[in-house]
């Protein structure tokens, strides 16, 4: 009978998602216990116990086991996240990722037009955005908040930003500061103290804001309630991961599109043809 296609994957099948994955890439390899506990330097009975789940890897275990497969980026992520470990690696340190997000950076944000759309990082560093993101904002906030250093947190909660012209203002800045409040926490990188920091010091994070941010239902996209001349306007930014591995590689790229909750144009054909062609924000090659 001609072996399944799966049979590979059908084979891994153990208690342990390392196990699994470490016995999928020994088999991949041509690999037997005995042949892979010598590079790995320790007893096949070790080589075992790993893959059953008995003995949990150290990060050098494991990054030693990437290693000697040789694996990708993107499977080498996959393979540490499964042992308990960040993949430390940013998708702009590995070539082959890297090519591919500066792809599908550029299609992500021409092919949201004339919808305002944003690539960001986990902290609302503003990495590129497209032209209609430009007509929306530039009328509305102060040019300072707009230049290379600038957050989209910043832009919706500071009083120079759209905060002013936010009806649900207040309550947006408490869910906005306690995400950034866990993703601080349960990270090593500065850069979220640093952007709490700017935000405290702008007067920015609302008062009791962690009591008020836990009575709100938090998902990955948020609703602004913009005051307008001609009356209240309710528009969505959802956000999606942008990687080649959700959730996975670090640091986390994201990718935000506004729209109208009624279907209409958020923007008309004359604000968009007043956008300059030229902005520090707009699509460049990172």
């Amino acid at each position: 009978m001609k072996p399944s296609t799966l049979s590979l994957v059908e084979k891994s099948r153990g208690d342990s998602a390392f196990g699994r994955l470490m016995h999928f890439w020994r088999k991949a390899s041509g690999l037997s216990q005995e042949q892979l506990s010598g590079p790995l330097g320790v007893s096949p009975r070790h080589i075992s116990f790993l893959e059953t789940g008995r003995s949990k890897p150290s990060r050098i275990v494991a990054q030693t086991l990437a290693d000697i497969f040789s694996l990708s980026a993107r499977d080498r992520a996959y393979l540490m996240t499964a042992a308990g470990f960040s993949p430390d690696q940013s998708v702009f340190e590995s070539p082959e990722l890297a090519v591919w997000v500066r792809k599908a950076m550029r299609a992500a944000l021409a092919n949201s037009e004339p919808a305002p759309a944003f690539v960001h990082d986990s902290f609302g560093r503003l990495l590129a955005v497209n032209r209609a993101w430009l007509a929306f904002f530039m009328p509305h906030v102060d040019p300072a908040l707009l230049e290379d250093d600038a957050n989209i947190y910043e832009l919706v909660m500071n009083e120079r930003g759209l905060r002013p012209l936010l009806q649900n203002g207040t309550a947006l800045a408490c869910g906005l500061t306690l995400y950034l409040a866990m993703e601080t926490l349960q990270g090593s990188d500065p850069k979220g103290w640093e952007l709490l920091q700017r935000l405290q010091a702008s007067g920015s994070l609302p008062e009791n804001w962690q009591a008020q941010g836990r009575k709100l239902t938090h998902t990955s996209d948020y609703p602004l309630v913009l005051k307008t001349d001609d009356g209240v306007c309710y528009i969505t930014v959802f956000n999606d991961t942008l990687s080649s591995t959700p959730q996975l590689m670090q640091p986390r790229l994201l990718i935000g599109r506004i729209y109208r909750d009624d279907g209409k144009p958020l923007l008309d054909e004359e604000q968009l043809a007043a956008t300059p062609a030229q902005h520090p924000l707009l699509f460049r090659d990172l």
